[in-house]
């Protein structure tokens, strides 16, 4: 039977399927979502509930299928190829839901709504409120901003509360809920001017790594202080080494402070390097040397370390000495910042590997890496001048003598007009922007060539073999070049910035979770790496799944079909008693109600009969024991009917 409520709520799932459909760029997904809803609201077919043993290998099957196949799919650049696991996660939802939807049994009007389609209405509008709207499906009313198909969703899902019901009535009901939705409007103004400083006051609690403008550190081209205030535990990238040569990662390298206390870097020429300048690996994978290695002048060995990207904004990082790297990107390019950028193959791990150890490569001398501020003046001059020393190194260690004995501090209280001198001449405690910025300009006025370098400090280990770096790992430090041309990594941070690192202790959730998802990472790059096995693994658990499914499902129908079975032969056995004992059927009567209101009129013998009938049908019916039970109330019936089928015993 096709009732309001079915049609309405089928309504609201093709309406959640047309949002996700859009979201996700898979019209398939709409036609689908919204063909099922019809198909479940006519109930044409008959589908059983889905257990949790069945819910949770479709979950299994969902992220197995987005993991593997999404990405494929995808529009070249949408978000999904980038995120398909919640792509998948969003899928898996109104898989289950449709089932839901089909697999519901038959309710009465009158009566509440049942489990199912609560379920159904819950997850539906958190669903919808997940999804963002389409830009083609909002629309401005008086300069309002308004999510046609949220508000749509949120109108079908209340007259599903009240269709069957209010059925003679129904919009009437719905004129009194206009004002309701009329406020929808108002509440979304209201919240959207409260979210500013709602944000802005739980910033440090709740930081949004996604805010960052173009003033950041490595790789965004430029660095300003308050980037380093910013300290979020997203993560950016698992480390996967057996030691590591240095605890730095480099983004890029900035030559020049202007007025405002902003880094920017030196213009260079653009490098590609394309396959055709690569070594092919066995592997699949394909090395590409760098020139000039930024390293420290000591020679440690060559090593290496994998690193696994946890974002999506394509850059790699390097650590001092890498003078080759390896990935399964077809081209590596170094813009006209210095920031390097690989072009990874479409569904690919992103993740690089770095040979580091080797020497840097000499290079002649550039004027910006001497160039002051021009906020430079006589005092900086003077206090500069006393860091000089009887050579370039020893110079080096005067700066950094200086600075790492100073005190670290995210809360500082600079002048605002002239911060740096206020942090180098007052010696004001600082963190490592300011470190890394005085020393730099130091150093660079006693004629050393430096550079300071933005990027990560490597310092939370997970295991023996795997480190994690997140947001809050952001640091910055210097290089310096000696006569020769070689350059050389110093950070004049103190060392007291292991009690900043300690004051942010991961939540040992997070922590757990990177590392078992780090000894997957490591155990599925081991098996991708031969194609047979990768194959045998992609498609054999892609069976294992199907089976698990079929299996389950039969379980569940065959179960369900025994049970019906076992029903059907109770009703039989109940309407035969009710029919030779020629009593009313009354839906509402128990096994006792009958024994306790036989007729008046029944011989004492027939009234017997039929009350030990009864408690043995009451004793009986609810036994595990489903076939021996039948067997005795069978018996019992035989008994209680040759009784009252006596002449002298008929009923009234």
């Amino acid at each position: 039977m096709i009732t309001l409520s079915n049609l309405f709520l089928a309504l609201f799932l093709a309406l959640i399927s047309l949002q996700l459909g859009l979201y996700v760029e898979f019209p398939i997904v709409t036609l689908m979502g919204c063909g099922l809803s019809v198909l479940g609201g006519l109930r044409l077919f008959t589908i059983e509930r889905p257990t949790w043993g069945l819910l949770f290998v479709m979950v299994a099957s969902v992220g197995f299928v987005g993991s593997e196949l999404l990405e494929d799919w995808a529009v070249e650049g949408s978000w999904v190829q980038s995120s398909s696991l919640y792509a998948a996660f969003l899928l898996s939802i109104l898989v289950y839901l449709l089932w839901l939807f089909a697999a519901r049994g038959s309710a009465s009007a009158q009566a509440p709504l049942e489990r199912d389609t609560q379920t159904i209405l819950v997850m539906g509008l958190i669903l919808l409120l997940l999804i963002p709207p389409p830009q083609a499906a909002v629309v401005c009313l008086f300069g309002i901003p308004i999510a046609m198909l949220t508000v749509a969703g949120m109108l079908l899902a209340s007259i599903v509360l009240i269709a069957d019901r209010c059925a003679g009535v129904l919009l009437s009901r719905l004129l009194l809920m206009l004002p309701l939705f009329l406020i929808v409007p108002v509440m979304l103004v209201l919240l959207g001017t409260a979210q500013g400083p709602i944000v802005a006051a739980l910033g440090s609690i709740f930081p949004d790594s996604d805010g960052y403008s173009n003033i950041g550190f490595s790789p965004y081209q430029r660095l300003d202080a308050s980037v380093f205030l910013r300290p979020s535990t997203s993560p950016v990238m698992r480390i996967e080494a057996a030691t590591l040569p240095s605890r730095y990662l480099a983004g890029n390298r900035l030559v020049r402070l202007d007025t405002n206390m902003v880094w920017q870097p030196a213009l260079q020429p653009r490098l590609f390097l394309s396959n055709f300048d690569a070594q092919s690996l066995p592997t699949g994978e394909l090395h590409y040397s760098i020139d000039n290695h930024h390293a420290i002048a000591a020679n440690e060995g060559v090593q290496n370390l994998t690193i696994h990207s946890l974002k999506r904004d394509g850059y790699i990082f390097l650590s001092p000495g890498t003078h080759g790297v390896t990935g399964t990107f077809s081209a590596l390019s170094k813009d006209s910042a210095g920031v390097w950028t690989p072009a990874y193959e479409r569904g690919a791990d992103r993740r690089w590997r770095l040979e580091t150890g080797s020497d840097s490569v000499p290079e002649t001398l550039n004027t910006e890496d001497l160039q002051l501020p021009e906020f430079w003046d006589q005092s900086l001059r003077e206090k500069s001048a006393g860091f000089l020393g009887s050579g370039r190194v020893q110079t080096v260690n005067n700066v950094l003598e200086h600075f790492q004995e100073r005190g670290y501090s995210l809360q500082t209280n600079f002048d605002s007009t002239q911060p740096f001198h206020d942090f180098f001449l007052n010696e004001k405690a600082g963190y490592c922007f300011w470190f890394a910025s005085a020393t730099t300009l130091a150093l660079r006025a006693n004629g050393i060539p430096s550079k300071l370098v933005s990027g990560y400090m490597v310092h939370e280990r997970l295991s023996s073999q795997l480190w994690l770096v997140r947001e809050r790992d952001a640091h910055s430090w210097v290089e310096w070049q000696d006569a020769n041309g070689y350059w050389h990594t110093v950070d004049p941070t103190p060392i007291s910035i292991n009690a900043f690192f300690g004051d942010y202790d991961s939540f040992k959730m997070s922590t757990w979770y990177h590392y078992l998802a780090g000894q997957w990472q490591i155990m599925i790059a081991r098996i991708l790496a031969d194609e047979l096995a990768a194959n045998v693994v992609r498609y054999g658990g892609l069976l294992v799944l199907l089976f698990l499914f079929v299996r389950e499902y039969r379980r569940v129908a065959g179960h369900k079909t025994g049970i019906d079975g076992k029903h059907r032969q109770w009703q039989k056995l109940w309407q035969r008693f009710l029919s030779k004992a020629k009593l009313p059927a009354n839906s509402s009567w128990t096994a006792s109600t009958y024994a306790e209101n036989l007729p008046a009129s029944w011989p004492a013998g027939s009234a017997q009969a039929v009350r030990e009938f009864l408690r043995s049908y009451n004793l009986h019916r609810f036994s595990h024991n489903d076939e021996r039970a039948i067997e005795d109330v069978e018996s019992a019936l035989e008994k209680c009917l040759r009784v009252i089928s006596r002449p002298n015993s008929k009923t009234s």
